[in-house]
This record gives structure tokens, C-alpha cells and sequence, in this order.
């Protein structure tokens, strides 16, 4: 499976090198409050026990984090000497991370499916657009909670709509008569996904869909508008309703788009943790150098020290803020020279083909 995604080692490098080259740019573009930093989620939680959690009883032990971690780094190791690159790295998390955006697409689907049933009111196997129109003036009118006909950020927040009760961030002992109180990854906190598609149920999605001057307003006129646009593109046969397979069709092209944008992000950030995780800069990531990642990582999670990471536990304390412009711009430099090492190692190889495995 891994050969289907080899990519040549002057594709690594010359994306690693633009990347590298912006990163700079765009962080100073970002303005930040000075004591910014991320905060951990119970999301991030869920997504961390629901990865590593190999008996499915919602905790993570350190010997079942150990295992994974162990056999990811023996599937990156091709050639058994311990000398990781930046394209066996990559390789590894593609997998996964192709696996994770199939599993989540088939997701959307099914929800889409879901929702074409609930936007056919009449139940007629088709979606007029006053049923279509209908739903959009729900939404609307859950984000314009102060009634002026228009949506931007300074509207207060609506009342959030329930979905899965929210798991207390308290530091629960973790023995055994606490379990069945205790917060689990699986039944109290949706997991973070990958592949996030906006919506317009929320302002950031609906600003991102529907705001096409950028003025960070969507007036209702120019949102019924748009739908009303969208509803006529999505009409293939030009019936005036939209069959399921229309509606279905017309997500599904939005949907596969997002899908490739999120894979080409997120591998780009992978070769941007491959060049923080090779600490003596030799263009390897050593089964010492990936270890020590791994201690950090499981530290971090593991506030009580107890060994084992439990949706119970408080949360980590916020990252570090961002670095600054000065020692941003020393990290650029850095990835430079990086870069330059990188080409002179493994200039030999610079014939590989590309395989990249299609979405």
C-alpha cells in the first residue's frame, strides 16, 4: 500500500521549499493577542483516545499508545536501518489519513441522504424550491438573532442547538467505582474531524458560503438570492424540483473538492512535522528522534502522570503563543538551510517517479 503513494523526492522538495518560504509571510499576516496559544479540547481528547484506544474501553494506556506508535515507526522504516525520510513519513500518514477522509466522506453521504429525507416535506421524492427555501429561511433566521434582516459577527451567538452532551472538564479520579460516571470519547464528545464541509447552521460556514463581496455581512435578500442560484444550477434536467440524485450529486462535487484540498494541506503539514521532528537536522527521523515525540505527546495528554489518558482528566495548559516575527523569520532561515541539506542527501534519488494515490 505504501508504494501506491510514493512521491519523488523532488516533489517533497520543492513543496517543503514553498511551503517553508510562506510559512513566514503568512504568520506575520496572522495578528494574534500576544498570550495566544492553543488550547486543548475534549475534541482533541476524543480524537486522541479514539486513535490510540485499542480495547475500546475509552482510555488509552501507555503500553496501547507504545504498540501504535511502535508499528507506525516500522511501517516508515522500509529499509530496517532506522533512517525514517521525509517521503517514508509522509507516505505512513497518507495512508491514514486517506482511510480517515473515505471513512468520513461515506459520513457525509449517508448524513446527505439524511437531510434530502428531511428537506422533502411533502414526501413526493423531490425538493421544490419553497421546500428548499424553506429550510434556508430556518437557518437564517436561527443566526440573525437580532432580527435586522442580516448576518455578520457582531449578531450575538445563538442559542447552540443540542447535539451530544458535553463531558465535564474536571479531574475525576480514575478508579474503578468512577467509570460508569466518567466522560468517554465515544458517547459524550464528538471526536475532531478532518474533512469539515461549511454549513450554513453556523456563522463562519455561513459567511464563508454565502458573504461573496467579503463586507462580513449576509443580508437575507442576498442569501435567498444565491440559494435561489444555487437551486437553479442544481437542477440539472431543469424540472423546477431537485430529484435526490440531483441534490446528492451536486454535494458529492463540493464535497470530492474538499476532500483534495483538505489531503494537500494536510500532507504539506506533514512534511512540516517530519522537519520538527529531526532534531539533529540529518534529513532522518531516527526510532529515538520518533520516540521522543511520542513521550511528549502522551505527557501532554496524561495530566494526572498516572500513565493512562482518560476523558476524566483536566485538560493540558494552553501552547505556547506563536512565535514572533523575529524568531519566525530564524525558523525560515533555518528551513532553508534545511532544504539545501536535503537536496545534497538525497540528490541521487531525485528520479523517482510520482504515484500519488487519486482521492
Amino acid at each position: 500500500m505504501m508504494q501506491n503513494h510514493k512521491i519523488s523526492v523532488a516533489l517533497f522538495l520543492a513543496l517543503s521549499s514553498v511551503y517553508l518560504q510562506t510559512a513566514t509571510a503568512d504568520t506575520v499576516a496572522k495578528k494574534q493577542p500576544a498570550n495566544s496559544g492553543h488550547q486543548p479540547s475534549l475534541a482533541a481528547k476524543a480524537s486522541f483516545i479514539t486513535e490510540f484506544d485499542q480495547n475500546s474501553d475509552d482510555n488509552v494506556s501507555q503500553a496501547e499508545f507504545n504498540l501504535i506508535r511502535q508499528q507506525r515507526y516500522q511501517q516508515m522504516d522500509q529499509h530496517k536501518n532506522q533512517q525514517v525520510t521525509a517521503v517514508d513519513y509522509q507516505t505512513e500518514y497518507a495512508d491514514r489519513l486517506d482511510r480517515k477522509l473515505k471513512q468520513e466522506r461515506d459520513g457525509q453521504i449517508q448524513q446527505t441522504h439524511t437531510r434530502v429525507k428531511a428537506l422533502d416535506k411533502d414526501q413526493d421524492g423531490a425538493i421544490s424550491l419553497a421546500e428548499y427555501q424553506a429550510s434556508g429561511e430556518r437557518a437564517f433566521a436561527f443566526l440573525d438573532t437580532n432580527k435586522d434582516l442580516q448576518i455578520n459577527k457582531q449578531d450575538p451567538a445563538p442559542t447552540q442547538r443540542t447535539e451530544r452532551p458535553a463531558a465535564a472538564n474536571t479531574s475525576a479520579a480514575k478508579s474503578t467505582s468512577a467509570k460508569p460516571e466518567q466522560a468517554t470519547a465515544r458517547t459524550t464528545v464528538r471526536p475532531n474531524s478532518v474533512l469539515k464541509m461549511p454549513t450554513s447552521h453556523n456563522l463562519t460556514g455561513m459567511l464563508e458560503m454565502y458573504d461573496q463581496n467579503q463586507d462580513g455581512l449576509v443580508s437575507k435578500a442576498e442569501y435567498l438570492e444565491q440559494r435561489q442560484t444555487a437551486f437553479n444550477r442544481t437542477d440539472v434536467n431543469s424540472d423546477g424540483v431537485l430529484s435526490a440524485d440531483e441534490y446528492l450529486n451536486e454535494f458529492v462535487d463540493r464535497l470530492d473538492r474538499q476532500v483534495a484540498s483538505v489531503r494537500t494541506s494536510q500532507l504539506k503539514q506533514a512534511l512540516v512535522r517530519f522537519k520538527a521532528l529531526d532534531k539533529d537536522e540529518n534529513s532522518w527521523l531516527s526510532q529515538a528522534e520518533y520516540d521522543a515525540s511520542g513521550a511528549r505527546m502522551f505527557k501532554r495528554w496524561d495530566t494526572s502522570g498516572d500513565a493512562t489518558v482518560t476523558m476524566a482528566e483536566v485538560l493540558p495548559k494552553a501552547e505556547a503563543a506563536p512565535q514572533t516575527a523575529e524568531k519566525t523569520a530564524a525558523t525560515d532561515k533555518a528551513g532553508n538551510a534545511y532544504n539545501a541539506k536535503s537536496r545534497a542527501v538525497t540528490s541521487d534519488q531525485s528520479s523517482q517517479d510520482v504515484a500519488v494515490k487519486p482521492n
